[in-house]
Protein backbone atom coordinates (compact mmCIF):
# COMPACT_ATOMS: atom_id res chain seq x y z
CA UNK A 1 0.00 0.00 0.00
CA UNK A 2 1.06 3.26 -0.87
CA UNK A 3 1.00 5.92 1.42
CA UNK A 4 -1.23 9.57 1.09
CA UNK A 5 1.79 11.33 2.17
CA UNK A 6 4.39 9.99 -0.62
CA UNK A 7 3.15 12.48 -3.49
CA UNK A 8 3.92 15.57 -1.46
CA UNK A 9 7.74 14.60 0.00
CA UNK A 10 9.06 11.70 -1.84
CA UNK A 11 9.99 13.79 -4.50
CA UNK A 12 12.81 15.01 -2.45
CA UNK A 13 14.54 11.85 -1.94
CA UNK A 14 16.32 10.67 -5.29
CA UNK A 15 19.58 9.82 -6.15
CA UNK A 16 20.76 13.40 -6.64
CA UNK A 17 19.37 14.54 -3.13
CA UNK A 18 20.78 11.67 -1.12
CA UNK A 19 24.57 12.38 -2.65
CA UNK A 20 24.22 15.99 -2.32
CA UNK A 21 23.09 16.51 1.01
CA UNK A 22 24.06 13.47 2.64
CA UNK A 23 28.26 12.13 3.16
CA UNK A 24 28.64 9.28 0.80
CA UNK A 25 30.12 7.17 3.41
CA UNK A 26 27.30 7.52 6.10
CA UNK A 27 25.66 4.06 6.15
CA UNK A 28 22.07 4.80 5.83
CA UNK A 29 18.82 2.17 6.77
CA UNK A 30 15.09 2.81 5.69
CA UNK A 31 12.68 3.81 8.26
CA UNK A 32 8.73 3.68 9.18
CA UNK A 33 8.05 6.73 11.34
CA UNK A 34 10.89 5.85 13.60
CA UNK A 35 11.67 2.07 12.96
CA UNK A 36 13.74 0.29 10.87
CA UNK A 37 11.90 -2.05 7.78
CA UNK A 38 14.75 -4.18 7.50
CA UNK A 39 14.15 -6.60 10.03
CA UNK A 40 16.08 -8.45 12.69
CA UNK A 41 20.11 -7.50 12.17
CA UNK A 42 19.40 -4.50 10.56
CA UNK A 43 22.76 -2.85 12.11
CA UNK A 44 24.72 -5.42 10.42
CA UNK A 45 23.11 -4.62 7.04
CA UNK A 46 23.96 -2.54 3.77
CA UNK A 47 21.14 -0.70 1.88
CA UNK A 48 22.30 0.89 -1.75
CA UNK A 49 20.46 4.43 -1.89
CA UNK A 50 18.79 2.89 -4.42
CA UNK A 51 17.26 0.41 -2.11
CA UNK A 52 16.14 2.92 -0.18
CA UNK A 53 14.61 4.86 -2.71
CA UNK A 54 12.48 1.34 -3.73
CA UNK A 55 11.20 1.23 0.10
CA UNK A 56 10.02 4.89 -0.42
CA UNK A 57 8.39 4.68 -3.53
CA UNK A 58 6.67 1.78 -2.73
CA UNK A 59 5.30 2.86 0.90
CA UNK A 60 6.62 0.74 2.85
CA UNK A 61 9.13 3.83 3.99
CA UNK A 62 8.59 7.23 4.97
CA UNK A 63 12.05 8.30 5.43
CA UNK A 64 15.57 6.98 6.18
CA UNK A 65 17.23 7.00 9.10
CA UNK A 66 21.92 7.44 9.83
CA UNK A 67 23.19 4.12 11.27
CA UNK A 68 25.32 5.37 14.46
CA UNK A 69 27.99 3.88 15.70
CA UNK A 70 31.50 3.42 14.59
CA UNK A 71 32.92 7.06 14.36
CA UNK A 72 28.95 8.45 14.37
CA UNK A 73 27.81 9.45 18.04
CA UNK A 74 24.40 11.23 17.98
CA UNK A 75 22.81 13.27 21.58
CA UNK A 76 19.26 13.57 21.18
CA UNK A 77 18.13 16.45 23.35
CA UNK A 78 14.53 16.23 23.83
CA UNK A 79 13.15 18.75 25.84
CA UNK A 80 14.10 21.69 27.13
CA UNK A 81 14.59 19.81 30.71
CA UNK A 82 16.90 17.88 28.63
CA UNK A 83 18.54 20.78 27.30
CA UNK A 84 19.11 22.18 31.09
CA UNK A 85 20.67 18.19 32.66
CA UNK A 86 22.72 18.64 29.90
CA UNK A 87 24.23 22.02 31.17
CA UNK A 88 24.29 20.80 34.72
CA UNK A 89 26.36 17.94 33.88
CA UNK A 90 28.58 19.88 31.70
CA UNK A 91 29.44 21.88 34.61
CA UNK A 92 32.16 24.65 33.60
CA UNK A 93 32.89 22.60 30.19
CA UNK A 94 31.68 24.94 26.79
CA UNK A 95 28.78 23.78 25.29
CA UNK A 96 29.56 26.09 21.99
CA UNK A 97 30.04 23.26 20.10
CA UNK A 98 26.57 21.89 19.65
CA UNK A 99 26.01 25.40 17.81
CA UNK A 100 28.69 24.15 15.49
CA UNK A 101 28.27 20.90 14.47
CA UNK A 102 25.76 18.76 12.79
CA UNK A 103 22.22 18.97 14.04
CA UNK A 104 18.94 18.22 12.92
CA UNK A 105 15.07 18.86 14.28
CA UNK A 106 11.93 17.41 14.36
CA UNK A 107 10.36 20.86 14.32
CA UNK A 108 9.25 20.41 18.04
CA UNK A 109 9.96 23.06 20.83
CA UNK A 110 13.26 22.15 22.20
CA UNK A 111 14.42 19.42 20.47
CA UNK A 112 16.86 18.32 18.21
CA UNK A 113 20.08 15.94 18.02
CA UNK A 114 23.87 16.82 17.20
CA UNK A 115 26.46 14.22 15.91
CA UNK A 116 29.98 14.30 17.15
CA UNK A 117 32.63 11.89 15.55
CA UNK A 118 34.46 9.62 17.76
CA UNK A 119 38.24 8.18 17.61
CA UNK A 120 38.74 4.58 16.95
CA UNK A 121 40.60 4.77 20.04
CA UNK A 122 37.40 5.59 22.11
CA UNK A 123 34.88 3.52 20.78
CA UNK A 124 35.41 1.22 23.13
CA UNK A 125 34.05 4.30 25.70
CA UNK A 126 30.69 4.60 24.29
CA UNK A 127 27.11 2.71 24.99
CA UNK A 128 23.78 4.04 24.42
CA UNK A 129 22.01 5.69 27.19
CA UNK A 130 18.52 6.96 28.00
CA UNK A 131 18.95 9.50 30.95
CA UNK A 132 15.05 10.68 32.26
CA UNK A 133 14.40 13.92 33.18
CA UNK A 134 11.56 13.42 35.16
CA UNK A 135 9.66 15.95 33.18
CA UNK A 136 6.51 15.38 30.78
CA UNK A 137 6.93 16.32 27.73
CA UNK A 138 3.43 17.93 25.03
CA UNK A 139 3.27 14.47 23.87
CA UNK A 140 2.50 13.02 27.28
CA UNK A 141 5.82 11.05 27.58
CA UNK A 142 9.06 11.91 29.81
CA UNK A 143 11.72 14.07 28.50
CA UNK A 144 14.89 12.61 28.26
CA UNK A 145 18.48 12.85 27.41
CA UNK A 146 20.35 10.46 24.81
CA UNK A 147 23.33 8.95 24.23
CA UNK A 148 22.70 6.89 20.68
CA UNK A 149 25.73 4.64 19.71
CA UNK A 150 25.93 1.27 18.14
CA UNK A 151 22.44 -0.53 17.72
CA UNK A 152 20.83 2.65 17.06
CA UNK A 153 19.67 5.00 14.23
CA UNK A 154 18.24 8.22 14.05
CA UNK A 155 16.04 10.10 11.13
CA UNK A 156 17.64 12.37 9.17
CA UNK A 157 15.66 15.36 7.01
CA UNK A 158 13.17 15.32 4.71
CA UNK A 159 11.70 11.96 6.73
CA UNK A 160 8.18 12.60 8.28
CA UNK A 161 8.30 12.78 11.39
CA UNK A 162 5.71 9.87 12.81
CA UNK A 163 3.93 12.65 15.74
CA UNK A 164 4.02 15.29 13.58
CA UNK A 165 3.40 14.47 10.53
CA UNK A 166 5.94 16.98 9.65
CA UNK A 167 9.45 15.96 7.62
CA UNK A 168 12.75 16.82 10.01
CA UNK A 169 14.93 19.85 9.17
CA UNK A 170 18.60 20.78 8.95
CA UNK A 171 19.86 22.77 11.74
CA UNK A 172 23.44 22.55 10.60
CA UNK A 173 23.53 19.99 7.23
CA UNK A 174 26.61 17.52 7.41
CA UNK A 175 28.33 19.12 4.26
CA UNK A 176 28.10 22.60 5.72
CA UNK A 177 29.12 22.03 8.99
CA UNK A 178 30.57 18.39 9.11
CA UNK A 179 30.16 16.63 12.31
CA UNK A 180 33.11 17.62 15.07
CA UNK A 181 34.64 15.93 17.37
CA UNK A 182 32.95 14.79 20.26
CA UNK A 183 34.17 16.45 23.12
CA UNK A 184 36.60 14.47 26.05
CA UNK A 185 34.09 15.51 28.42
CA UNK A 186 31.44 14.62 26.95
CA UNK A 187 32.88 10.87 26.28
CA UNK A 188 33.86 10.81 30.11
CA UNK A 189 30.50 11.31 30.77
CA UNK A 190 29.05 8.58 29.15
CA UNK A 191 32.14 6.29 29.73
CA UNK A 192 31.72 7.22 34.01
CA UNK A 193 28.16 8.07 34.35
CA UNK A 194 26.51 6.59 37.78
CA UNK A 195 23.88 7.92 39.77
CA UNK A 196 24.95 6.83 43.29
CA UNK A 197 21.67 6.84 45.60
CA UNK A 198 18.66 6.42 43.57
CA UNK A 199 18.78 5.10 40.18
CA UNK A 200 20.26 5.54 36.66
CA UNK A 201 17.36 7.21 35.16
CA UNK A 202 17.40 9.89 38.08
CA UNK A 203 20.18 11.70 37.66
CA UNK A 204 19.04 15.24 39.68
CA UNK A 205 17.56 12.73 42.86
CA UNK A 206 19.18 12.43 46.17
CA UNK A 207 18.04 10.45 48.77
CA UNK A 208 17.10 12.37 51.75
CA UNK A 209 16.75 11.00 55.87
CA UNK A 210 13.84 13.60 57.02
CA UNK A 211 14.40 12.34 60.65
CA UNK A 212 18.29 13.75 60.71
CA UNK A 213 17.33 17.57 60.20
CA UNK A 214 15.69 18.50 63.14
CA UNK A 215 19.25 17.30 64.99
CA UNK A 216 21.84 18.85 61.75
CA UNK A 217 19.31 21.57 60.78
CA UNK A 218 20.13 23.24 57.02
CA UNK A 219 23.74 22.13 57.20
CA UNK A 220 22.72 18.47 56.18
CA UNK A 221 22.08 20.38 52.81
CA UNK A 222 25.79 19.74 52.02
CA UNK A 223 25.93 16.96 52.97
CA UNK A 224 23.66 15.60 50.95
CA UNK A 225 25.58 17.43 48.04
CA UNK A 226 28.88 16.08 48.87
CA UNK A 227 26.81 12.57 48.65
CA UNK A 228 25.25 13.38 45.66
CA UNK A 229 29.04 14.31 44.32
CA UNK A 230 30.88 11.80 45.22
CA UNK A 231 33.76 11.15 43.23
CA UNK A 232 32.70 7.47 43.05
CA UNK A 233 29.99 8.89 40.67
CA UNK A 234 32.86 9.13 37.84
CA UNK A 235 34.24 5.39 38.95
CA UNK A 236 35.16 3.23 36.19
CA UNK A 237 35.00 0.29 37.53
CA UNK A 238 32.29 -2.16 36.94
CA UNK A 239 29.03 -2.40 39.49
CA UNK A 240 27.42 -0.08 41.67
CA UNK A 241 29.64 2.54 43.64
CA UNK A 242 28.81 2.90 47.24
CA UNK A 243 30.52 5.73 48.35
CA UNK A 244 34.20 7.11 48.38
CA UNK A 245 32.81 9.24 51.31
CA UNK A 246 34.49 12.07 49.59
CA UNK A 247 32.49 14.46 47.61
CA UNK A 248 33.19 17.46 45.23
CA UNK A 249 31.46 20.30 43.56
CA UNK A 250 31.52 24.36 43.29
CA UNK A 251 30.83 27.46 45.98
CA UNK A 252 29.13 28.88 42.71
CA UNK A 253 27.31 26.03 42.37
CA UNK A 254 26.21 25.13 45.72
CA UNK A 255 25.26 28.77 46.06
CA UNK A 256 22.88 28.54 42.98
CA UNK A 257 21.33 25.56 44.32
CA UNK A 258 20.77 26.71 48.02
CA UNK A 259 20.25 30.09 46.88
CA UNK A 260 22.30 31.09 49.67
CA UNK A 261 25.41 33.20 49.54
CA UNK A 262 28.98 31.95 49.44
CA UNK A 263 29.56 33.15 52.99
CA UNK A 264 26.42 30.98 54.26
CA UNK A 265 27.71 28.10 52.55
CA UNK A 266 30.80 28.68 54.00
CA UNK A 267 29.07 29.19 57.75
CA UNK A 268 26.76 25.51 56.60
CA UNK A 269 30.26 23.93 56.22
CA UNK A 270 31.97 24.89 59.69
CA UNK A 271 28.57 24.01 61.30
CA UNK A 272 28.52 20.35 59.67
CA UNK A 273 32.31 20.32 60.97
CA UNK A 274 31.35 21.30 63.87
CA UNK A 275 28.26 18.65 64.66
CA UNK A 276 30.32 15.74 63.06
CA UNK A 277 28.27 15.22 59.82
CA UNK A 278 31.56 16.13 57.49
CA UNK A 279 35.29 15.42 58.74
CA UNK A 280 36.81 18.15 56.94
CA UNK A 281 36.62 19.98 53.99
CA UNK A 282 39.25 21.58 51.62
CA UNK A 283 38.59 25.00 49.62
CA UNK A 284 40.86 25.23 46.55
CA UNK A 285 39.57 28.55 44.46
CA UNK A 286 35.90 28.10 43.72
CA UNK A 287 36.07 24.11 44.24
CA UNK A 288 35.42 22.60 47.65
CA UNK A 289 36.25 18.82 48.45
CA UNK A 290 34.51 17.40 51.57
CA UNK A 291 35.46 14.60 53.45
CA UNK A 292 31.96 13.27 54.48
CA UNK A 293 30.42 10.86 57.11
CA UNK A 294 28.95 8.02 56.48
CA UNK A 295 24.79 7.48 57.28
CA UNK A 296 25.61 5.17 60.28
CA UNK A 297 27.61 7.70 61.56
CA UNK A 298 24.82 10.56 61.33
CA UNK A 299 22.34 8.32 62.63
CA UNK A 300 24.90 7.54 65.84
CA UNK A 301 25.29 11.60 66.40
CA UNK A 302 21.86 12.47 66.37
CA UNK A 303 20.72 9.62 68.26
CA UNK A 304 17.88 8.32 66.22
CA UNK A 305 16.43 4.99 67.09
CA UNK A 306 14.13 4.90 63.95
CA UNK A 307 16.05 6.53 60.98
CA UNK A 308 11.95 6.18 59.05
CA UNK A 309 11.96 6.46 55.35
CA UNK A 310 14.64 7.82 52.77
CA UNK A 311 12.53 10.63 50.59
CA UNK A 312 14.24 10.74 47.10
CA UNK A 313 14.02 14.28 46.16
CA UNK A 314 15.36 16.55 43.52
CA UNK A 315 18.54 18.50 44.28
CA UNK A 316 17.32 21.57 42.91
CA UNK A 317 14.53 21.59 46.04
CA UNK A 318 17.49 21.50 48.77
CA UNK A 319 17.03 25.25 49.88
CA UNK A 320 13.78 24.36 50.55
CA UNK A 321 15.11 21.47 52.44
CA UNK A 322 13.34 22.91 56.00
CA UNK A 323 9.51 22.44 54.27
CA UNK A 324 10.61 18.91 52.24
CA UNK A 325 11.11 17.43 56.00
CA UNK A 326 8.07 18.81 57.10
CA UNK A 327 6.28 17.27 53.87
CA UNK A 328 7.88 13.76 53.81
CA UNK A 329 7.15 13.51 57.76
CA UNK A 330 3.46 14.30 56.73
CA UNK A 331 3.10 11.86 54.03
CA UNK A 332 4.87 9.45 56.49
CA UNK A 333 2.39 9.78 58.60
CA UNK A 334 -0.84 9.79 56.21
CA UNK A 335 0.71 6.64 54.62
CA UNK A 336 1.09 4.96 58.10
CA UNK A 337 -2.47 5.98 58.97
CA UNK A 338 -3.89 4.51 55.67
CA UNK A 339 -2.42 1.30 56.50
CA UNK A 340 -3.74 1.25 59.93
CA UNK A 341 -7.30 2.08 58.88
CA UNK A 342 -7.31 -0.52 56.29
CA UNK A 343 -6.03 -3.05 58.87
CA UNK A 344 -8.67 -1.86 61.16
CA UNK A 345 -11.62 -2.02 58.91
CA UNK A 346 -10.27 -5.97 58.02
CA UNK A 347 -9.98 -6.69 61.45
CA UNK A 348 -13.96 -5.45 61.87
CA UNK A 349 -15.03 -7.84 58.75
CA UNK A 350 -13.46 -10.63 59.84
CA UNK A 351 -15.02 -10.14 62.90
CA UNK A 352 -18.34 -10.06 60.92
CA UNK A 353 -17.54 -13.21 59.32
CA UNK A 354 -16.57 -11.54 55.91
CA UNK A 355 -13.57 -12.48 53.92
CA UNK A 356 -10.99 -9.51 55.13
CA UNK A 357 -8.96 -10.08 51.83
CA UNK A 358 -12.24 -8.12 50.17
CA UNK A 359 -11.20 -4.66 49.44
CA UNK A 360 -12.45 -2.05 51.79
CA UNK A 361 -14.19 1.18 51.03
CA UNK A 362 -11.10 3.51 52.28
CA UNK A 363 -10.48 6.02 49.75
CA UNK A 364 -6.38 6.76 48.81
CA UNK A 365 -5.37 10.60 49.17
CA UNK A 366 -5.08 10.85 45.35
CA UNK A 367 -8.53 9.79 44.70
CA UNK A 368 -9.95 11.72 47.40
CA UNK A 369 -8.03 14.94 46.03
CA UNK A 370 -8.27 14.88 42.50
CA UNK A 371 -10.59 17.34 40.89
CA UNK A 372 -11.72 14.63 37.95
CA UNK A 373 -13.09 12.31 40.14
CA UNK A 374 -16.01 11.60 42.98
CA UNK A 375 -15.82 8.37 44.42
CA UNK A 376 -18.73 6.70 45.96
CA UNK A 377 -19.69 7.94 49.55
CA UNK A 378 -18.14 11.69 48.89
CA UNK A 379 -20.96 14.15 48.97
CA UNK A 380 -19.04 16.71 47.60
CA UNK A 381 -15.82 19.01 47.33
CA UNK A 382 -14.82 22.98 47.97
CA UNK A 383 -11.26 24.61 47.96
CA UNK A 384 -11.22 23.88 51.42
CA UNK A 385 -13.21 21.14 52.38
CA UNK A 386 -14.53 17.53 51.18
CA UNK A 387 -17.74 16.46 52.68
CA UNK A 388 -18.26 12.87 53.42
CA UNK A 389 -21.71 11.00 55.32
CA UNK A 390 -21.49 10.05 58.36
CA UNK A 391 -19.31 6.68 59.17
CA UNK A 392 -16.91 7.73 56.50
CA UNK A 393 -13.45 5.48 57.32
CA UNK A 394 -11.56 8.95 57.95
CA UNK A 395 -7.54 8.38 58.56
CA UNK A 396 -4.27 10.83 58.74
CA UNK A 397 -2.21 12.44 60.75
CA UNK A 398 -2.82 15.79 62.72
CA UNK A 399 -0.93 19.01 62.34
CA UNK A 400 -0.12 18.53 65.85
CA UNK A 401 1.12 14.97 65.25
CA UNK A 402 3.05 16.09 62.45
CA UNK A 403 4.87 19.02 64.72
CA UNK A 404 5.77 16.50 67.65
CA UNK A 405 7.66 14.39 64.80
CA UNK A 406 8.87 17.09 62.90
CA UNK A 407 10.07 18.61 66.27
CA UNK A 408 8.53 21.84 65.55
CA UNK A 409 6.04 24.51 66.47
CA UNK A 410 2.23 23.85 65.66
CA UNK A 411 2.52 27.57 63.59
CA UNK A 412 5.85 26.35 61.62
CA UNK A 413 4.19 22.97 60.92
CA UNK A 414 0.80 24.91 59.65
CA UNK A 415 3.42 27.62 57.17
CA UNK A 416 5.29 24.53 55.78
CA UNK A 417 2.22 23.01 54.59
CA UNK A 418 0.27 25.84 53.85
CA UNK A 419 -0.86 25.51 49.93
CA UNK A 420 -1.08 29.36 49.53
CA UNK A 421 0.78 31.15 46.66
CA UNK A 422 4.47 32.23 47.04
CA UNK A 423 4.99 35.90 48.71
CA UNK A 424 5.32 38.25 45.16
CA UNK A 425 8.52 40.21 47.05
CA UNK A 426 10.87 37.09 48.19
CA UNK A 427 9.74 34.79 45.88
CA UNK A 428 9.53 31.86 48.85
CA UNK A 429 8.91 28.44 47.06
CA UNK A 430 8.44 29.88 43.72
CA UNK A 431 10.01 26.54 42.77
CA UNK A 432 8.71 23.94 45.27
CA UNK A 433 5.73 21.79 43.68
CA UNK A 434 2.50 23.62 45.01
CA UNK A 435 0.69 21.17 48.01
CA UNK A 436 -2.57 20.06 47.15
CA UNK A 437 -4.67 19.35 51.22
CA UNK A 438 -8.32 19.45 51.71
CA UNK A 439 -9.77 19.00 55.29
CA UNK A 440 -12.35 16.44 55.56
CA UNK A 441 -16.00 17.24 57.04
CA UNK A 442 -17.93 14.80 58.28
CA UNK A 443 -22.13 15.05 58.30
CA UNK A 444 -23.47 14.24 61.47
CA UNK A 445 -27.94 14.21 60.59
CA UNK A 446 -28.36 12.85 63.90
CA UNK A 447 -27.90 16.63 65.84
CA UNK A 448 -29.56 18.67 63.14
CA UNK A 449 -31.84 19.36 65.97
CA UNK A 450 -29.65 19.78 68.76
CA UNK A 451 -28.81 23.26 70.67
CA UNK A 452 -26.37 25.15 68.72
CA UNK A 453 -24.42 25.79 72.08
CA UNK A 454 -23.46 21.88 73.01
CA UNK A 455 -22.42 21.12 69.44
CA UNK A 456 -20.18 24.25 69.08
CA UNK A 457 -18.76 23.51 72.45
CA UNK A 458 -17.99 19.90 70.75
CA UNK A 459 -15.87 21.80 67.86
CA UNK A 460 -18.44 20.88 65.65
CA UNK A 461 -19.26 23.22 62.83
CA UNK A 462 -22.49 24.40 61.13
CA UNK A 463 -23.00 24.31 57.27
CA UNK A 464 -26.18 24.06 55.24
CA UNK A 465 -28.31 23.31 57.69
CA UNK A 466 -26.07 20.48 58.78
CA UNK A 467 -23.32 19.67 62.09
CA UNK A 468 -20.51 18.63 60.27
CA UNK A 469 -17.52 17.32 62.43
CA UNK A 470 -14.22 18.18 61.02
CA UNK A 471 -11.32 15.65 61.05
CA UNK A 472 -7.92 16.07 59.90
CA UNK A 473 -6.32 16.78 56.57
CA UNK A 474 -5.56 14.91 53.20
CA UNK A 475 -2.51 15.84 51.95
CA UNK A 476 -1.47 15.34 48.02
CA UNK A 477 2.15 14.21 48.88
CA UNK A 478 3.80 11.99 46.45
CA UNK A 479 7.71 11.75 47.26
CA UNK A 480 9.20 8.70 46.85
CA UNK A 481 9.84 6.92 49.74
CA UNK A 482 12.19 4.22 50.40
CA UNK A 483 12.11 2.15 53.43
CA UNK A 484 15.39 2.37 55.57
CA UNK A 485 14.34 -1.04 57.37
CA UNK A 486 16.84 -3.12 55.92
CA UNK A 487 19.24 -0.85 56.33
CA UNK A 488 18.61 -0.56 60.03
CA UNK A 489 18.65 -4.21 60.19
CA UNK A 490 22.10 -4.78 58.67
CA UNK A 491 23.47 -1.91 60.97
CA UNK A 492 21.81 -3.35 64.20
CA UNK A 493 23.04 -6.92 63.68
CA UNK A 494 26.74 -5.77 62.84
CA UNK A 495 27.14 -2.79 64.88
CA UNK A 496 25.86 -1.61 68.39
CA UNK A 497 25.41 2.10 67.87
CA UNK A 498 26.87 2.91 71.45
CA UNK A 499 30.24 1.49 70.03
CA UNK A 500 30.50 4.32 67.76
CA UNK A 501 31.84 6.28 70.40
CA UNK A 502 34.03 3.65 72.45
CA UNK A 503 37.30 5.18 72.78
CA UNK A 504 38.71 1.60 73.15
CA UNK A 505 38.16 0.50 69.37
CA UNK A 506 39.65 1.30 66.55
CA UNK A 507 37.98 1.87 63.26
CA UNK A 508 38.89 -1.30 61.69
CA UNK A 509 37.31 -2.82 64.05
CA UNK A 510 34.01 -2.12 62.29
CA UNK A 511 32.99 -3.75 59.03
CA UNK A 512 33.53 -1.60 56.09
CA UNK A 513 30.64 -2.76 54.46
CA UNK A 514 28.44 -1.22 56.02
CA UNK A 515 30.08 2.26 55.95
CA UNK A 516 30.44 5.03 52.98
CA UNK A 517 33.44 5.68 53.86
CA UNK A 518 36.45 5.08 56.25
CA UNK A 519 35.94 7.84 59.15
CA UNK A 520 38.23 8.93 61.64
CA UNK A 521 35.90 9.86 63.92
CA UNK A 522 36.83 7.70 67.34
CA UNK A 523 38.00 10.67 69.76
CA UNK A 524 40.87 8.12 71.57
CA UNK A 525 44.24 10.16 70.80
CA UNK A 526 46.34 7.84 68.64
CA UNK A 527 48.97 8.87 66.48
CA UNK A 528 47.05 9.93 63.32
CA UNK A 529 49.94 9.07 60.73
CA UNK A 530 49.55 5.16 63.20
CA UNK A 531 46.12 5.49 62.73
CA UNK A 532 46.20 5.75 58.39
CA UNK A 533 48.89 3.45 58.36
CA UNK A 534 47.22 1.05 59.81
CA UNK A 535 43.91 1.53 58.17
CA UNK A 536 45.36 1.50 55.07
CA UNK A 537 46.82 -2.19 55.63
CA UNK A 538 43.85 -3.03 56.65
CA UNK A 539 42.21 -1.58 53.35
CA UNK A 540 44.35 -3.58 51.29
CA UNK A 541 44.34 -6.91 53.33
CA UNK A 542 40.67 -6.56 52.55
CA UNK A 543 40.92 -6.28 49.12
CA UNK A 544 42.93 -8.93 49.13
Amino acid sequence: MTLKTKLHYTDQFSQDFISDKIPHHWSLVPVAGKVPVAGKGWPDKHFDHSEILAKLESGKATGFGLKLGNGLLALDIDGDSAWELLQKLAGRNNLTVFSQTTAWTSGRAGRKQCLFSVAEADWHRLRNLSILTGVIGDNGKEECLEFHWYGRQSVLPPSLHPDTGKPYEWINNPINHPPLPAPEWLIELRENYRSEYVSPDEPDLVRFPSRLYPYFGRSLAVWLLARRYDLSRWATAGGKPTGSGIGQFTLTGASKILKRSKGRIRKLLNEAKKSGLIRNYKQSGDDIKIYYTSLEKAIAIAGVDKLGPLAAIKVDDLKHLHIIATRVVTQNLQRAALYRKRQELQQIKKAEGENPQQPTQLIAPTALLHPCEQPARVLGRSDRFIYVPFDFPVYGGSQKAIAVEREISLSTASRHLSNRAASPVRGFREELSPLVKKQVMEKLPLLKNMPAKLCQEDGLVSMFGEWWKPHCNVYAINYRLVSGRRRRARIQATIDKQALSVKNELPGDLDNKFLLSNSFFLEEEVDPVLKFRELKNRDKESQK
